[in-house]
């Protein structure tokens, strides 16, 4: 059964068909997005024509129920806290998403700029999301180049930021350093900032860095060559909940 952005499978969709089949009921298929545009879960209710118009009862899909399969490059949207006023055509997301616990779950977003074929600049940022908290992803570390040098942002989980000046002022280098810091440092980071405490983050998982090295070398490539964001595809990873967390859901390999 297609949606606008999501083809859904299994047998949980099956037997819900099955159902409204049995009833003589339409089956109306629902999806639970947040603020942000991300589906949360997806459901189904049945509609039976000509009855009164009362609020439906929803039954939401189990994870094991249902397989999820994204029709578009539906990208997860985020604040960056950074203006900008150039079309979004020459702007380019890379993301990685993945789960710290059952309760968290953090983005690695990377994002590339140009203007008329000249570098604007890049943010590397670290949003995470805890879900016994807040249904909102919160930037934690952000490199960027606005106010007019490169720099990283630290905001701690009451809101305070510090900003300190990379050594260096070079796009291209600025991406490898802020790439490197985040591979290197981002537990200890977390548990400076308040966020997060243990230490598990999986970051050196063989899945992790394959597709933080591919983010950076996409990044690297643009600073090479601009002209050649009209041939690049956004791109969003997301790795597995669960202990199986290196596994890639979508897109497949």
């Amino acid at each position: 059964m297609a949606g606008t952005e999501y083809r859904i499978t299994g047998n949980g969709l099956i037997e819900a068909i099955q159902k409204a089949t049995s009833a003589r009921k339409d089956l109306v298929v629902v999806y639970d997005h947040d603020n942000f545009g991300r589906l949360l879960r997806v459901g189904y209710f049945f509609n039976e024509k000509g009855a009164a118009k009362t609020p439906p009862i929803v039954t939401w899909f189990k994870k094991d129920e249902i397989q999820i399969t994204a029709e578009s490059n539906a990208i997860p949207k985020v604040a960056l806290d950074v203006s900008y006023t150039h079309s979004k055509d020459n702007e380019r997301n890379f993301l990685l998403n993945l789960p710290l616990d059952k309760e968290s779950r953090l983005i690695l977003r990377h994002l590339f700029r140009i203007s008329k074929k000249s570098i604007v600049g890049f943010v590397m940022q670290v949003e995470i999301r805890q879900l016994t908290e807040t249904e909102d992803w919160r930037p934690v570390i952000r490199y960027d180049c606005a106010h007019g040098f490169i720099h990283r942002d630290m905001i701690d989980s009451k809101g305070k930021k510090a900003k300190r000046k990379l050594g260096t002022q070079n796009v291209k280098d600025a991406i490898s350093l802020a790439s490197d810091e985040i591979r290197n440092n981002l537990q200890s980071w977390l548990r400076e900032l308040g966020y997060y405490s243990q230490d598990n983050i999986s970051l050196n998982s063989s899945n992790v860095r394959e597709e933080m090295d591919k983010a950076k070398a996409l990044l690297l490539e643009l600073c090479d060559s601009p002209q050649n964001i009209k041939q690049t595809n956004n791109k969003f990873v997301q790795l597995k909940d669960g202990p199986d967390f290196e596994e890639r859901i979508w897109p497949p390999k």
